[in-house]
């Protein structure tokens, strides 16, 4: 591979010259916050007016709203309110230094009120969502904790000119979103099994800030790593419901996925892993529930070695082939093969005809995709391989990304410093060769 590597190299050189980058902007102008605006410079002069010079402001890490600064009609009386968060010195390790302040509007100018202690370490986002029924807006804030000890979401509120907080769950996973299709948000929670407690999703009104609905999922689920909504074919066949797929962490090494759905008050569990369930839905962590045929249905992923090879035995094993599941009446239903280049960042569905015809194993830095006969094994147990078929790689130098291409590879996709390429060999049969609007579309970058 690396003499192949030097050739392409090679060869890129003669034909591809790269532009110049000029990097002159320092790290320190890089990082620097951005440039306050003149309403928000207003706002900052009357904060330091009431907790003093000596603070600094903090922002958001991800979400809609990623300025220090929110300002929004939170009691519903025509004029905005600003939600300002911060950091203050402070003497004592003992109080957090993160803080919030509300400032309202007096005569055409800002007015700082009374402060609040943030709940955690870290602004992870800022939501704001309309009360069903009522003038107030809610102002959602997550918050990470010191050293990975989970989330906290809080849901505030302006009544009478303060700030008031009527909920505050702790969380590893959340999403506000209408979860049955009703027109409310609801706040959505899903919590990590920890001793005694085990795993829990919990549904919250942003109404009655009440808990609305609650259900336990595996003990098993040490992390929630991602939440995917979707839709799931009802049981009479009439329609669909939408669904909640949670993929948790099992293990420092394994992920699961749970299923539910949330209807007429209820959360309910469709399908968690059991004894009784094959196959399962334990499978190395990273690979990830997505709907991976975009019909608005979700597919779970769960492992299997390629066509071919026997799993179990002694001998070699194999490249891992991922099948991918719908749910269906509590029960998994597979719906395609791939191969799931997690560390790699893309997915290769391989096409119907090639089920149990077409086998992959990796030469050097590539996956190659051969014929292979099902009438025979080799000593050692591997597949006896026929024609090649496909070849699929991944590379980071633009150089040998150029000179691949150059040798007869379709450059698929470029994303995020990666270059993804694949080239279909010529002498495949005619049966199993691939057109190249089919290797195009076979492609999928989680």
């Amino acid at each position: 591979m690396k003499a192949a590597f030097l050739r392409w190299a090679a060869a890129a050189l003669l034909t591809v010259q790269l532009p110049a980058c000029n990097f002159s902007a320092s790290v320190e102008t890089l990082l620097s916050p951005p440039r306050l605006t003149a309403e928000q410079e207003q706002i900052y002069q009357a904060l330091q007016a009431s907790a003093g010079n000596s603070i600094s402001l903090k922002y958001p890490k991800h979400g809609e709203h990623l300025s220090a600064f929110t300002v929004v009609d939170l009691d519903g009386d025509g004029l905005d309110e600003a939600i300002v968060f911060y950091n203050v010195s402070l003497n004592t390790d003992a109080e957090n230094p993160l803080r919030l302040c509300m400032l309202k509007q007096q005569n055409g100018e800002w007015k700082a009120g009374k402060d609040y202690p943030a709940a955690g370490a870290e602004i992870e986002r800022v939501d704001v969502s309309a009360s069903a029924g009522s003038p107030y807006t809610n102002l959602i804030i997550s918050y990470s904790q010191v050293d990975g000890g989970g989330y906290t979401a809080e849901v505030f509120l302006c009544e009478n000119g303060e700030l008031v907080r009527p909920l505050k769950v702790p969380y590893s996973a959340m999403s506000l979103r209408d979860l049955d299709g009703d027109g409310k948000t609801e706040l959505l929670t899903v919590t990590a099994a920890k001793l005694p407690n085990p795993a829990q999703a919990t549904v919250y009104s942003l109404s009655s800030y009440a808990r609305d609905a609650a259900v336990q999922l595996p003990e098993t689920m040490t992390d929630i790593t991602r939440l995917v909504f979707g839709e799931l074919p009802r049981k009479d066949g009439r329609g669909t419901v939408p669904a909640i797929y949670a993929d948790g962490a099992s293990g420092a090494t394994n992920a699961q996925t749970a299923v539910m759905t949330y209807t007429d008050g209820v959360l309910a569990t469709v399908y968690t892993d059991s004894a009784d369930h094959i196959p399962n839905t334990l499978r190395p962590a990273g690979c990830r529930t997505l709907d991976i045929d975009s019909d608005g249905e979700p597919e779970i992923p769960v492992q299997a070695v390629f066509y071919g090879y026997t799993a179990g035995t002694d001998g070699p094993q194999g490249l891992p082939m991922t099948n991918w599941y719908v749910c269906r009446n509590g029960l998994l239903m597979r719906e395609c093969a791939s191969y799931y280049a997690v560390s790699d960042g893309y997915i290769f569905l391989m096409p119907p005809r090639w089920e149990r015809r077409v086998t992959a194993v990796q030469e050097n830095e590539e996956i190659v995709f051969y014929e292979f006969d099902r009438s025979t094994q080799n000593e050692d147990g591997t597949p006896v391989l026929k024609a090649p078929l496909l070849r699929l790689c991944s590379v980071s130098d633009p150089v040998a990304a150029n000179a691949m291409q150059l040798d007869g590879y379709l450059l698929l996709r470029q994303q995020n410093g990666s270059y993804y390429l694949g080239k279909r060999e010529s002498g495949a049969p005619d049966a199993l060769a691939l057109a190249e609007n089919e290797l195009v579309t076979a492609m999928r970058y989680p």
